[in-house]
């Protein structure tokens, strides 16, 4: 609407055709924001905002003052725009137009965390919550899990080391490549700073397995300890990886890695990884559907299911403005 009202100012020669440009959109994004602001909030000085430091910026939009305003930084991080929680734009902004469905339908907290980073929504949790609760890919997918009770985490879990110096792996799949070839996928995780890689596997054998070990070696860094489940694919790699090791001892005399086989009858033992895998499969499930996709297409989602899975927030998202943002495995 912008561009067919400019144009018709415009010579003929003058005007815009074809995609629309990216100072369009943001122009069009501001309107609508300060359409939503005129609508929702009458006065600076109403109800809503007694507890929000709030300002205009010199573009007329609501903006809330954090305690990053002296970091050089991008200005909608520093001073993110004011929306109100119950204005059916904000809903659609949440889950069509900027954030749940680009992040392949994240939960509550990622999604909470990415709005952050540009908006300051009123009662941002619960409006959030409304507005996936009426997500019907979500609710299709989402299940309710048992509650357990919670025991001491082991000292690998919590001890000081460098990150991915302690490292769970298991495999998932089954991914349907192009042309019926099958592919799984290795998910390698901190155990204590929680961030994860993903690498792509065209099967099963120990030879592909240990493969993906050296890429993420080559990419993470080597570990101390690896945790795993006692399948067969990974008994038969840690005795490759000795010859493995042997091989490399010149350079490596004070680097070993010590393998540590989950016993047979406590699943549960993984559940640090687990969780992680599930997370990703969701991801892959809501995306791919019952579509199969070529290799480079898939290496490429599982890199976007790496980043997006990276991005949670370790911490519990607050509505404090005070506060900053949470850490996320990105930041470590």
């Amino acid at each position: 609407m912008h561009r067919f009202v400019e144009n018709l100012q415009k010579k003929r020669e003058e005007r815009e055709h074809g995609e629309l440009k990216v100072h369009e959109l943001e122009k069009a994004e501001n309107l609508i924001v300060k359409l939503i602001q005129l609508d929702s909030f009458s006065s600076e000085h109403g109800k809503k905002l007694k507890s929000i430091s709030v300002f205009k910026d010199e573009r007329g939009i609501l903006r809330v003052k954090t305690k990053l305003t002296e970091r050089k930084d991008l200005e909608n991080f520093k001073y993110p725009i004011l929306l109100p929680s119950k204005h059916k734009l904000v809903k659609l902004l949440i889950l069509y137009i900027e954030r749940h469905w680009f992040l392949h339908h994240a939960g509550l907290h990622l999604l909470l965390t990415n709005l952050r980073e540009k908006f300051w929504i009123i009662n941002g949790r619960k409006t959030i919550i409304s507005a996936i609760s009426n997500c019907i890919v979500c609710k299709r997918h989402s299940t309710r899990a048992k509650g357990t009770i919670s025991v001491s985490l082991p000292e690998d879990r919590i001890k000081e080391t460098s990150i991915f110096d302690v490292v769970g792996i298991d495999l998932a799949g089954l991914l349907i490549l192009k042309g019926g070839t099958k592919a799984w996928f290795s998910l390698y995780t901190c155990a204590v700073f929680r961030a994860s890689h993903l690498e792509l596997l065209t099967s099963l054998s120990t030879n592909c397995f240990l493969l993906s070990l050296r890429r993420c070696i080559a990419r993470r860094g080597r570990p101390q300890v690896i945790y795993s489940d006692n399948g067969t694919n990974f008994t038969g790699a840690i005795n490759l990886l000795k010859l493995y090791w042997k091989m490399i001892e010149s350079e490596a005399v004070n680097r070993r890695i010590t393998w540590k086989f989950n016993p047979p009858s406590a699943c549960w033992w993984g559940g640090f990884w687990e969780h992680l895998i599930q997370s990703v499969k969701k991801i892959l499930r809501r995306v791919l559907k019952n579509a199969s996709l070529p290799y480079e297409e898939i290496l490429s989602l599982l890199c976007k299911c790496k980043a997006i899975v990276n991005s949670r927030p370790l911490t519990y998202v607050l509505e404090d403005s005070d506060e900053l943002q949470p850490i996320t495995p990105c930041n470590v």
